[in-house]
């Protein structure tokens, strides 16, 4: 994925051709801009945001008369082209605008040129429904581990020492000094490696991700804190959209950022994506691009939304995304969870204790949410794709789906998709071995021959006695 950042020029009043030289220029510096990405600060109030798809092959590279061009011509629209993302096969050109009607206009020239424009949506982390600060004494077994294991967490000997498919979570960070998480965790986008950097990977100021990271992948075993689905998961790849440094808040991404984050997720080497967020407005821009990763190999879980209702969340309620809902310990839907028939499974996400950091020292915490229910899954995702490796993407989910405890009416419903994630029911569903296929059935024997008449034996004259050799007698003497 490329992702570039470009100073926004001023809206010009001429057109095209017209543009003075100078101006023409600015436009090609910043269109070659370095990449970075940003999350968007809580109380910031942005402009009218577009993506313009269409001509895959106008910005294969931001250098060169014909990118420069486009992007000078959009500016002549009206629009200030913000960052050019390659992602998913497709080159997508992020434009701001003054306001709605500023947009449609924009839309307007953009189309008969043969683009595609929408409007950008806003993807915000999952609210959290409640929070309880907690420190446990020693080592605990959140209830959630446990019951996607049946009971009891397997041994360290069970989980892969270094693994093939690695997990990517896109959230707002990742406590990178907790001592409770894998120090080993990496930036997926090179530009947040910076622990300098208002986007570095390794802090988390909502400690949102933190506590997702924690259920994942908390380490077992040190007599501190909690255990994670995947105990001390290797090779964790961590993409930062919320929670910019020097912002109040969590704040928000866009749809056309979380594209880019996946991209970053893929080209680090992740083949399973983690994303506890969403927002209710539908993107085909985001749903074309999801279902190619997904078509590439790349399996992808999502948080199905806290409203409580039969609405629908993006980017989970997109068929190539598995839409998770939330439980409590009861097996009861949680109230918040909502229900649509894009649900695809469900897990626990009910009083789920797992790490956070900030504003005191690196804990604990207890919250509700679907976005505590999605890292069930996708630490499942990650212990089952690695310790069976050569199966696909559409094989590990398949699976998952179908060892799900059924919960709720028979087969699949709304409220709980598959059933309740569950490890083993995934592991019989994705090792078992197929039954062998019946033999061909046997040919009837032939009939058996008749049997043969006994032999024919002379008759003794009447009177007489057989002297020599049998005879049949026939006078009864």
């Amino acid at each position: 994925s490329e992702l570039t950042a470009n100073t926004p020029p001023r809206k010009p009043t001429a057109s095209r051709d017209s543009m003075p030289f100078v101006l023409f220029l600015a436009l090609l510096a910043s269109a070659t801009a370095a990449p970075t990405t940003k999350g968007r600060r809580a109380n910031e109030q942005p402009k009218v945001r577009l993506v313009v798809t269409g001509e895959t092959n106008v910005a294969r590279t931001t250098r060169g008369a014909r990118a420069s061009n486009r992007v000078a011509q959009m500016a002549a629209w009206g629009g200030n082209v913000t960052m050019t993302i390659r992602a998913a096969h497709n080159t997508f050109t992020v434009v701001e605008v003054a306001d709605p009607n500023e947009a449609r206009l924009f839309k307007e020239q953009a189309e008969r040129s043969g683009l595609r424009v929408e409007e950008d949506q806003r993807r915000y982390p999952g609210p959290i429904i409640s929070a309880t600060r907690t420190q446990p004494l020693a080592e605990e077994t959140p209830w959630g581990i446990e019951r996607v294991y049946n009971g009891a967490v397997p041994n360290a000997s069970f989980f892969p020492s270094a693994v093939t498919h690695p997990l990517c979570i896109i959230d707002s960070g990742y406590l990178l000094t907790h001592p409770d998480l894998p120090s080993d965790a990496t930036a997926a986008d090179p530009d947040q490696a910076d622990p300098a950097g208002t986007m570095y990977f390794g802090g988390d100021l909502c400690n949102h991700g933190t506590h997702v990271a924690g259920t994942i992948a908390a380490i077992g075993g040190d007599g501190e804190g909690v255990v994670g689905v995947f105990p001390g998961a290797p090779g964790l790849k961590i993409v930062k959209v919320f929670g910019q440094a020097g912002s109040p808040g969590c704040g928000w991404t866009w749809a056309s950022q979380l594209v880019d984050a996946v991209q970053r997720c893929v080209d680090s080497g992740a083949k399973i994506v983690s994303m506890s967020l969403g927002g209710g407005g539908p993107s085909s821009t985001e749903r074309d691009a999801f279902q190619t990763f997904f078509d590439d190999g790349i399996l992808i879980v999502a948080s199905a939304g806290n409203g409580g209702s039969s609405s629908y969340s993006y980017p989970a309620s997109y068929p190539s995304i598995m839409s998770v809902a939330a439980t409590d310990s009861s097996d009861a839907k949680a109230s918040f969870s909502q229900f649509n028939d894009e649900v695809d499974i469900a897990a626990p996400g009910v009083d789920v204790v797992s790490t956070v950091g900030p504003p005191s020292d690196p804990g604990y915490d207890s919250y509700d949410g679907t976005s505590m229910a999605a890292p069930h899954v996708s630490g499942l995702a990650m212990v089952l794709w690695n310790k069976y490796p050569s199966y696909t993407n559409a094989e590990v989910r398949t699976a998952l789906e179908g060892g799900a405890e059924d919960l709720g009416e028979p087969g699949r419903d709304n409220e709980f998709g598959h059933g309740l994630a569950n490890y083993q029911g995934a592991e019989m569903r994705l090792g078992a071995p197929s039954p062998p296929p019946s033999p061909p059935a046997m040919p009837p024997a032939p009939p058996s021959p008749p049997a043969p008449p006994p032999p024919s034996l002379p008759s003794c004259p009447l009177g007489d006695v057989c002297a020599t050799g049998p005879c049949l007698i026939t006078d009864g003497g």
